[in-house]
Order: structure tokens, then C-alpha cells, then sequence
């Protein structure tokens, strides 16, 4: 009986390589800015303690990690948060998302735009042309206030609550004639967006020109960005297409993968 506990964190550490458990670690740490003790993080992962213990002790021996000598919690060092801006830098989202932009341009025939947010607006970083004898005049660098755009509604319906409360205690500047202008109307859109997961904007911004919109999370839920088709309102109407919108949705969750998003 006294080498049931040995024999069973060594058949433990058969089951997955070793820098797999390590990057599982890190991976949750850095999703704790509080920091984990041992007996969390083995509960977290499903892991024993003495497993959990080890890769712990071994990434900040080797500087990855910091340990707080008062509470004996862990949390993400300074190597590894300058590791990982390193791997930021290296990170192009459009060039790994190419071929999944591809699909649903294809798919769909319309332009295919990714974008991210600022406070008051949202920017357009990439932009993959349609098919439709219709060109959208898009360009990186593009950008939209948030009220009257499908991918601002998305920021503002799945970004932070502190951005969402700001944007609305400002007035609502009409872009057209079908611009949400009201406070109250927006919010109503704001719930239903967040209800079925995606977001349109029929000639709210242009006149002409519908987009649909979904959003793009990365790990732990946090919104990195939009996906949106963008087209006439002849291709894209007030109703849209339940085909396009699910291959928009599709997509967006097959990105938020690659962002390290693991799902609700």
C-alpha cells in the first residue's frame, strides 16, 4: 500500500508529455493574475499535487514563474511574460486565418473583413476582397464608431463593460438615416446580440451596404476582435441568409480557437 501513491503520479506522468503539462501550467496561471497555490492548480488541471508541485517548482527555478513568499502562490514571471510579447510579435493572426478567410469568402462571395476596437471606434485590420461584381471600398485602417457598425455592436455587446457604460453616456451621431441614435434602442440591440451571437447593421452605416458580424474571443473569453461580411444590401439583406450567418459564426469560432479561446 505505501507505493499505491508513487506508482499512480508515475502512471500520471505517463499519460501526457512533460512540456505539455508545463505549457498546461502556464496556461492556467496566466489566466490568474491573483496567482495559484499547489493545491489549486492540481484541482484546476485534475492533476495530483505532487505533479502539480513539481512543474511548478521547475518553471520558477527556472525563472518563468514567481512565488510569493507570504502566501506561497504562483504566478507568471518576468520571463515568461517577456517570452510571450516576444511570441506576440511573431503572431499574425491574418496569415494563420488565411485559408479559413478564403472558405468563407468563397462561401459566401462577399468581402471579408477583420477588425479590432478602440474606445470610440473599431479599426479594420484586414480585408479580404469578394467576388460579388460589387466592390466595398474597405482598406486596413479603416475605421467605424461602434453604434452605428454590426462589429461595433459586437464590441460593445462582448468587450468590457467599462468601454460599453462610456460609449453609452455619449450622444449617438447619426451615419444615415438608419443609425441607432437612441440610447434605449441600443441597448435592446446590444441584449439581442448578445443572445444569438451575432451582429448586422443594414445601412445603419452606409447606404447600400449591410455587414455581418460575429466576434472573435481568446483564451478565457476576453474579445480580441470581429469577423465580418460585408456587402450590398441586395446580397446581404435586413434578413439575412441563416447559410451565411452560420458559416460566419463557423469561422469565427474556428479563429477564436486559433486565439486560444477553448469555448464557454
Amino acid at each position: 500500500m505505501a507505493q499505491a501513491g508513487p506508482a499512480s503520479d508515475d502512471a500520471a506522468d505517463a499519460s501526457l508529455p512533460t512540456a505539455i503539462v508545463s505549457l498546461q501550467v502556464i496556461d492556467a496561471l496566466s489566466n490568474a493574475p491573483q496567482g495559484l497555490g499547489v493545491t489549486q492548480l492540481s484541482q484546476h488541471l485534475g492533476m495530483p499535487k505532487a505533479r502539480a508541485h513539481r512543474h511548478l517548482r521547475a518553471l520558477r527555478d527556472h525563472g518563468y514563474l514567481l512565488q510569493d513568499p507570504v502566501t506561497n502562490q504562483y504566478r507568471v514571471g518576468w520571463k515568461l511574460y517577456l517570452l510571450g510579447k516576444a511570441c506576440v510579435g511573431r503572431f499574425d493572426l491574418t496569415t494563420l486565418a488565411r485559408p479559413a478567410l478564403e472558405r468563407l469568402r468563397d462561401a459566401v462571395g462577399q468581402t471579408i473583413v477583420i477588425a479590432s476596437y478602440a474606445e470610440q471606434e473599431v479599426a479594420v485590420i484586414d480585408v479580404l476582397r469578394g467576388t460579388s461584381p460589387l466592390e466595398i471600398s474597405l482598406r486596413p485602417g479603416s475605421r467605424f464608431p461602434h453604434h452605428a457598425s454590426a462589429q461595433g455592436k459586437l464590441v460593445l455587446a462582448y468587450g468590457p463593460a467599462a468601454l460599453r457604460e462610456q460609449y453609452l453616456a455619449q450622444p449617438l451621431e447619426p451615419e444615415t438615416p438608419r443609425t441607432i441614435t437612441t440610447h434605449a434602442r441600443l441597448r435592446s440591440e446590444l441584449d439581442r446580440v448578445r443572445d444569438c451571437g451575432w451582429a448586422d447593421a443594414p445601412e445603419e452605416l452606409f447606404t447600400g451596404i449591410n455587414a455581418l458580424a460575429a466576434p472573435l474571443l481568446q483564451a478565457g473569453g476576453a474579445l480580441f476582435g470581429t469577423l465580418a461580411i460585408v456587402g450590398s444590401i441586395h446580397y446581404l439583406p435586413a434578413t439575412p441568409d441563416p447559410a451565411h450567418v452560420d458559416a460566419l459564426r463557423r469561422t469565427a469560432a474556428e479563429l477564436s480557437t486559433m486565439l486560444g479561446y477553448a469555448g464557454a
